[in-house]
C-alpha cells in the first residue's frame, strides 16, 4: 500500500472511531488534511466553527423538558457536529457516569448534565468529576440528596471510586464511609447545585490514607491525582476506542498521558489515536458498533438530512437507550450488541432505511441518485461504490461477486446492467435498495 493510501486509509479508521463516520464530502475533507491534521482537529473542537449546526438545532425546536425530544437532540447533535470528536467524548462520559433518567426523572437535568460532558469532556478530569459530582442529576441518581451528618448515605461515595476513578480493589470500605462524610450536604435545589453547611459533617476524615477535615471537594482532588484513576480510565477509554481487549502498552502508555498533576484527557486520547496498537490490523473492524454509532454511521454516510422521529426507539430496541443506560455501570457493549434478538433489531432498521428512508421528498435521498452522483458506469461500479461508502470494501471478493450477480438480474434471471442499460427507472430503484439493504446487513457494517 502506496504512503498516500496507507494514511487515507487510517484516517478512515480515525474517524469511524473518534467520530461516528462520514459522508462523501466530510470524508474528501478529511483525506485532504491527512491523518496528523485531521487528529489535530479532532482533538480541538473549540476551534472548529459549529455554529451552522447550533442555528439547525435552533430552527428544531426541541423540548428539553421531553425525554424523547431530547434524545432526537442528540441524535441531531451527532450526526451533524464538525465536532465528531467532542460528541463520541460525550457519549463515551455517559457510559461512563451512566445516569438514568429513569429515576433522575427530570430531562432538563439530563440535558444539562450532557452539557458538562461536552464542555468538559476532553479537558481536565479533576474538573470534569468535580462538575459531575455536582451535577443534579447525579446527585438524585446516586442519592447524595439524603447524605446528611450522622446519617450518610454511601451510594455516591462508593460508586465515585468503584466506576468513576480509582476502580474495584483499589479502596475500602472504611474509604467509602469517610467518603460519604465528606459529601454529606451535597444536594440540589430547583436552581442547581446547593451546599448545606447544617448537613455537612465538618469533623476529621481519614480517606485512602490521607487525613484533614475533607469536604467532597477535597474527595474529588485526592482521587484525580491517583495513579490507579489513570489507570482505570486509560483502561475504559482504549476499551472504547481501540479494542474490548486493548494491549498492556496502550492501556499503560494512555494512563501515563494522563500526567499526575495535569489530569489531561486530551492527552491520553492523542496518545490512542496515535498509538501502534491503533493503528494496526488487529484493530481495524475490530470494534462492534453501538446502537448509536450504528444508526449515526447510516445517517452520515447515506446522507440523510431528514431524521425519523422513532430513530430514538429503533436505537432502544437494539439495546441503547440514550439518557436511559441499563445500570450505573452503563452498558456493556461489545458481544453484548449482537444477540440474536438484538440482531435481528439492526437488519429491521436496515429494512426500515431502505424502504421507507429512500422516499423522493426533502431530506432523503434516493439509491439511484446516490449512484447518479457519482457518475458511474457500470453495475461493477455501483457495487464497488456502495461497498466503500458502507464498509471501507472490506469484503471477500466472493461476496462482491454476488452483490453484483444480485445487481445484474431480474426475476426472471434476464441479465442487464443495472447502470448503463436502458431499463425501467423501478428496477433500478429496486436493485439500489436491495444492495444497501444487503450491504447493511454484512458482519462489516456492524463494525468500526
Amino acid at each position: 500500500m502506496a504512503k498516500s493510501e496507507a494514511e487515507s486509509f487510517w484516517t478512515e479508521h480515525l474517524l469511524r472511531r473518534a467520530g461516528f463516520g462520514y459522508n462523501p464530502a466530510e470524508l474528501e475533507y478529511y483525506k485532504h488534511r491527512g491523518y496528523e491534521r485531521t487528529l489535530s482537529e479532532l482533538l480541538e473542537p473549540d476551534k472548529v466553527d459549529n455554529s451552522k449546526l447550533d442555528s439547525a438545532v435552533e430552527m428544531q425546536q426541541f423540548d428539553f423538558t421531553r425525554l424523547d425530544d431530547l434524545k432526537r437532540w442528540w441524535i441531531y447533535r451527532m450526526a451533524y457536529t464538525q465536532r465528531p470528536l467532542e460528541e463520541k467524548m460525550a457519549l463515551f462520559w455517559h457510559g461512563h457516569f451512566a445516569t438514568s433518567n429513569r429515576k433522575v426523572n427530570n430531562p432538563y437535568s439530563m440535558y444539562m448534565q450532557n452539557l458538562i460532558f461536552r464542555k468538559s469532556g476532553m479537558g481536565n478530569f479533576h474538573d470534569l468529576l468535580l462538575s459531575v459530582s455536582k451535577d443534579p442529576a447525579m446527585i438524585v441518581w446516586l442519592d447524595n440528596q439524603q447524605n446528611r451528618k450522622g446519617k450518610p448515605n454511601e451510594n455516591y461515595a462508593r460508586e465515585v471510586m468503584e466506576l468513576f476513578s480509582l476502580g474495584i480493589g483499589n479502596y475500602t470500605e472504611a474509604d467509602i464511609k469517610e467518603g460519604a462524610r465528606a459529601f454529606t450536604g451535597w444536594q440540589t435545589k430547583p436552581d442547581g447545585f446547593f451546599f448545606n453547611a447544617k448537613d455537612h459533617d465538618s469533623g476529621d476524615k481519614n480517606f485512602l490514607s490521607e487525613r484533614g477535615n475533607f469536604n467532597g471537594d477535597d474527595i474529588i482532588a485526592i482521587l484525580s491525582r491517583k495513579p490507579a484513576t489513570a489507570n482505570f480510565l486509560a483502561t475504559k477509554m482504549c476499551k472504547f476506542f481501540v479494542a474490548d481487549n486493548p494491549s498492556e502498552d496502550i492501556v499503560s502508555d494512555t494512563a501515563k498521558a494522563y500526567k499526575p498533576n495535569g489530569n489531561n484527557i486530551r492527552n491520553m486520547l492523542e496518545t490512542i489515536f496515535t498509538h501502534p496498537q491503533f493503528l494496526s490490523k488487529e484493530s481495524y473492524h475490530a470494534k462492534i458498533k453501538s446502537p448509536t454509532e450504528l444508526v449515526i454511521g447510516t445517517i452520515k454516510g447515506l446522507q440523510i438530512t431528514k431524521l425519523d422521529s422513532d430513530l430514538p426507539n429503533q436505537m432502544s430496541r437494539m439495546g441503547q437507550s440514550l439518557f436511559e443506560p441499563p445500570t450505573v455501570k452503563g452498558w456493556d457493549g461489545g458481544q453484548a450488541w449482537v444477540s440474536t434478538d438484538l440482531m435481528m433489531e439492526r437488519f429491521n432498521f436496515a429494512t426500515r432505511v431502505t424502504q421507507e428512508k429512500f422516499d423522493s421528498i426533502k431530506g432523503y435521498i434516493t439509491p439511484s441518485a446516490l449512484v447518479a452522483n457519482q457518475g458511474l458506469k457500470t453495475t461493477n461500479d455501483a457495487v464497488n461504490y456502495l461497498l466503500n461508502l458502507l464498509v471501507d470494501n472490506d469484503v471477500p471478493e466472493s461476496t462482491r461477486d454476488e452483490l453484483t450477480k444480485y445487481a445484474s438480474k431480474d426475476n426472471s434471471g434476464k441479465t442487464f446492467d443495472l447502470v448503463s442499460d436502458n431499463i425501467d427507472d423501478k428496477l433500478i430503484d429496486s436493485k439500489l435498495r436491495g444492495l444497501v439493504h444487503i450491504i447493511m446487513t454484512l458482519p462489516t457494517y456492524q463494525l468500526a
